[in-house]
């Protein structure tokens, strides 16, 4: 399976942050889109199909715990990343709403490690 054949929605309010990401991940072979918020992610996800959504945390936690909620509603199959430069501070509560989320990733990004995780967990969602 190639990366190319997976379109990744990356979704994180830092602008330089998401498009370097956009970058690496295109640079890999995989097919990035960008969305600046919570809303502009929804927005995309009715109108171009992905196969894996890579949410920042940073969007607030309230934000990043809403699109999470909206995520496991409207589109139950999409795994769901959470990328984050730690997880300290999650309550319990938002653990408990997360817990559908595939997996935390941790900021500052190893490119091919990343590659090399998401690879992974979109294989898993294929067979699984």
């Amino acid at each position: 399976m190639q990366a190319m054949q997976h379109r990744i929605l990356v979704v994180d309010d830092d602008g330089p942050q998401r498009r370097s990401l956009c970058l690496g991940l295109e640079l890999l072979g995989f097919s990035p889109v960008e969305a600046s918020s919570s809303g502009n992610a929804v927005d995309i996800l009715d109108t171009v199909p992905v196969t894996l959504a890579l949410v920042d945390v940073g969007l607030s936690y309230d934000s990043s715990v809403q699109l999470v909620r909206r995520l496991r509603f409207r589109y139950p199959r999409l795994p769901v990343i959470l990328t984050s430069g730690g997880c300290a501070g999650v309550s319990e509560r938002e653990r408990a709403t997360m817990a559908n989320v595939v997996a935390f990733v941790p900021k500052p990004y190893n490119l091919d490690e990343l590659a090399n995780f998401l690879q992974r967990k979109l294989e898993q969602a294929v067979a699984g």
